[in-house]
């Protein structure tokens, strides 16, 4: 068991971000295992966000173009995974069509105009936030932030693999397919830690994982409600979103 824990977590990692990893094979007795070690994977890019971050702290050049190097930072260790999901998610819901056709939508690898606008927003959102936390260095809490925020997210995802698959076929079906059934305790009691870290800051950042919690509740049925369960691009269209909203909480309860 313990073999393929680690297996999992290699896999994760080796599909989640660009860092190198050893190679394991994709089979049931590792994948089950899969939703419970994304956290493991968020840590790694929360933990090389915080070297990045604080080095850039120290950088005499203007904010903008830090916060700039930031946003590209996250882009570039996943990979663009997450967000060509949340493009293609962006597509298929401001499409305005019905249930078959979204998820024909999400389906094509081209890039229509909602995606590309979607993309821009939340890149530019994202400089914003960045702008404000690096124009302030020092704070203990942005630097908890840069960490837990990634695992949250990906707890999240870890979460939203319990909920039905929208086709009978794809990468959330193959990766999700031999889920742990115990799985949804060990997520939430991985959830319950993470917040019981912000909150070692003090109670007021307990509110960033009960944001997160409340829309990983809200993005799931919404999931189930529009697209009759979850896909590979929405999943990784959590990710984007919740890191980014939960970001703006973040700048909120800081002040």
């Amino acid at each position: 068991m313990f073999m393929d824990i680690l297996a999992a977590a290699a896999i994760a990692l080796s599909f989640l971000t660009v860092l190198p990893a050893p190679h394991a094979e994709w089979t049931p007795a590792r994948l089950r295992y899969f939703p419970v070690v994304l956290p493991l994977a968020g840590l790694a890019v929360g933990g090389l966000g915080i070297f990045l971050f604080v080095r850039l702290s120290r950088w005499g050049v203007s904010v903008t173009f830090r916060a700039v190097l930031m946003t590209l930072f996250y882009l570039f260790i996943t990979g663009g995974l997450h967000m060509d999901g949340f493009m293609d998610t962006c597509d298929a819901v401001f499409s305005r069509q019905g249930r078959e056709e979204r998820l024909k939508i999400l389906a094509d690898a081209s890039a229509g105009a909602f995606a590309v606008m979607g993309c821009a927003a939340v890149l530019l959102l994202k400089v914003g936030i960045f702008s404000e936390l690096l124009g302030a260095p020092g704070s203990a809490g942005a630097l908890v932030a840069l960490t837990l925020l990634p695992v949250y997210s990906r707890l999240g995802v870890g979460a939203l693999f319990y909920l039905p698959f929208a086709r009978e076929d794809g990468l959330a079906l193959t990766l999700g397919k031999a889920r742990l059934p115990a799985g949804r305790l060990i997520l939430l009691g991985g959830g319950a830690l993470s917040a019981a870290a912000a909150s070692l800051l003090g109670l007021r950042w307990l509110v960033i994982p009960l944001f997160g919690g409340v829309f990983l509740h809200f993005y799931g049925h919404w999931c189930v409600r529009v697209f009759g369960g979850v896909t590979g691009d929405l999943l990784g269209a959590f990710v984007e979103l919740s890191e980014t909203l939960m970001l703006l909480v973040f700048i909120v309860v800081r002040e």
